[in-house]
């Protein structure tokens, strides 16, 4: 596997007005492997997919995400949250292996 796995990048904009709707964007490196399947049952084997993101914001879960099967290599995740506060974003990822990724941002009010 790639050094580089569970590298997350978070995307928000530089400056934000309080009170405003933010969309971020999250790109987490990894390989997601495909669910092989078989006469429409799945190939029994231990993959490597993620299967939970968690967002925080000011120390607070604001979304909690549950996937149940691959999505596609290196996935790139967006949502929105209302801004009120300056303060940390934090993004976790789970994956199928029991890898725990993590990464924060600071959101900065204008």
């Amino acid at each position: 596997m790639s050094a580089d796995i569970g590298r997350i990048r978070i995307r928000v904009p530089a400056i934000i007005n309080p009170g405003e709707v933010v969309r971020a964007r999250v790109l987490v490196i990894h390989p997601m492997e495909i669910v092989d399947r078989r006469d429409g049952k799945p190939v029994d084997r231990s993959y490597n997919f993620l299967n939970r993101m968690i967002v925080n914001y000011l120390g607070r879960e604001i979304l909690r995400v549950e996937m149940t099967q691959s999505i596609s290599e290196n996935p790139v995740f967006g949502f929105a949250f209302r801004a009120s506060e300056a303060g940390p974003l934090r993004v976790t990822f789970l994956d199928t292996q029991g890898g725990t990724y993590e990464a924060t941002t600071d959101v900065k009010l204008g």
